[in-house]
C-alpha cells in the first residue's frame, strides 16, 4: 500500500508538473525571415504567386530528391493547392488563402506526415529603396501538451536555416531574371495600320513549331492562289497566353495590302496606335526576358496590357542557321 501510495503521489506531481508547463510553456508560434533582392517586385512576386515556381526556391525540394509535388485548382488564385510527399520532406499542403499583387501571398500550410500541425503562412514584399524586401513566415498556436515541448526546443532556430536558404534561392533566381530583364530597351514608337492573313487557333505550348510551319504554309499557298504578296514578315499575334493549362490563343499571320478573305485564312486587321517594342536576339524559346522587359515598363507607366501582343520573325532560320543571330521584334499595346 505504502508503494503505491508513493506511486500516486508521483503521479499526481508529474500531472500537477505537466499542467504548470503546459500552462507558462509559450501558446503562439511565429517564424519570419527576410531578405532583400535587387530586382522589382513583379519579378520576386512572380515566383511566390505560383506553386509551380515554388519548386526552384524550396529548400526542402533542395535537400529531398524524392519529394513529388502536385497542384490542383487554378494555380496563382485563391483556393489553389500544393501537395508535396517525400521521404525527407514529408507529406503536407499548402491552400492559397489570399493574394494581393506584388504584395502577398497567404497560405494555410498542413503537415500530414510525419506528425500533423496546422499554421498560417505568407510571403511578403515590400519596396526598400528601389529594391524589394522579402519576408517569408508562418504562425500557429501549439496545442497542449504540445506546447511544453518549446520549453525545451525553439521552433525559430529549428527553421531558420531552411527559411534562410529558401530566402538565399528567391533571392539569386529573381537578381538572374531582372539581369536577364534589363538588356532588353523598351522603345515608344507608332505602329502602323497593319492587315494580315492569318489563322487563328487555341494552341497548346508543346505544339506551337508544328502549328507555326503548318499555318504558314497554309497561308502562302492561299495568298500564291489569289497573287496577293507579303507586305512583311511572319508574324504570331497572341490573344491569351494560359501558363496554368500551358497553351495560347493566337494566329499566325502575314501581313498583306488586300483584305480579301480566303478558305481558313482569317483578316485581322489592326489600326496605328502608339506601341512599346523591343528587339530581341536568339532563339524563340528564349525570348521571356523580353517579354518581361515589356510588361515592367508598361507596369512603371500605370498601363495595362491590351491584346495582341506581336512577335515579328525578321530573320528566316532556313538562311541563318545560327539561333543567336535571330532578330524578333516584340510589340506590346497599352491603355
Amino acid at each position: 500500500m505504502k508503494a503505491l501510495k508513493i506511486i500516486g503521489i508521483v503521479v499526481l506531481v508529474l500531472v500537477a508538473l505537466i499542467v504548470i508547463l503546459g500552462i507558462i510553456a509559450p501558446k503562439d508560434y511565429r517564424v519570419e525571415r527576410s531578405v532583400l533582392i535587387n530586382a522589382p517586385s513583379q519579378v520576386v512576386f512572380n515566383h511566390a504567386k505560383y506553386w509551380r515556381n515554388w519548386q526552384a526556391w524550396s529548400p526542402w525540394a533542395e535537400m529531398d530528391s524524392t519529394m513529388k509535388v502536385t497542384i490542383e485548382g487554378i494555380d496563382g488564385t485563391p483556393g489553389s493547392l500544393y501537395k508535396w510527399s517525400g521521404v525527407k520532406a514529408g507529406t503536407g499542403e499548402m491552400t492559397n488563402t489570399g493574394i494581393r499583387a506584388n504584395e502577398e501571398i497567404a497560405y494555410q500550410l498542413r503537415f500530414i506526415k510525419p506528425w500533423e500541425s496546422e499554421s498560417n503562412g505568407y510571403v511578403r514584399l515590400a519596396d526598400v529603396q528601389g529594391n524589394t524586401e522579402a519576408t517569408w513566415g508562418f504562425y500557429g498556436k501549439n496545442k497542449f501538451p504540445w506546447n511544453i515541448m518549446t520549453l525545451f526546443m525553439s521552433m525559430d532556430k529549428m527553421m531558420d536555416r531552411d527559411f534562410n536558404r529558401g530566402l538565399t534561392l528567391l533571392k539569386e533566381i529573381s537578381e538572374k531574371e531582372y539581369a536577364a530583364i534589363q538588356r532588353y530597351s523598351v522603345k515608344e514608337i507608332k505602329f502602323p495600320a497593319k492587315t494580315y492573313a492569318a489563322i487563328q487557333k487555341v494552341v497548346s505550348f508543346d505544339q506551337m513549331q508544328s502549328f507555326f510551319a503548318a499555318s504558314y504554309g497554309t497561308i502562302m499557298a492561299e495568298m500564291g492562289k489569289r497573287g496577293i504578296k507579303a507586305a512583311g514578315a511572319p508574324c504570331a499575334l497572341f490573344y491569351e497566353w494560359d501558363e496554368q493549362y500551358a497553351r495560347t490563343n493566337m494566329a499566325a499571320a502575314i501581313p498583306i495590302r488586300s483584305t480579301a478573305k480566303s478558305g481558313d485564312l482569317k483578316i485581322i486587321q489592326l489600326a496605328a496606335t502608339p506601341a512599346f517594342v523591343v528587339d530581341y536576339l536568339g532563339p524563340y524559346q528564349d525570348s521571356a526576358p523580353a517579354h518581361y522587359a515589356c510588361d515592367l515598363y508598361l507596369s512603371a507607366r500605370g498601363l495595362k496590357q491590351k491584346s495582341p501582343v506581336i512577335e515579328e520573325y525578321l530573320t528566316d532560320p532556313a538562311t541563318e542557321p545560327d539561333s543567336a543571330k535571330w532578330l524578333t521584334k516584340i510589340y506590346y499595346f497599352g491603355e
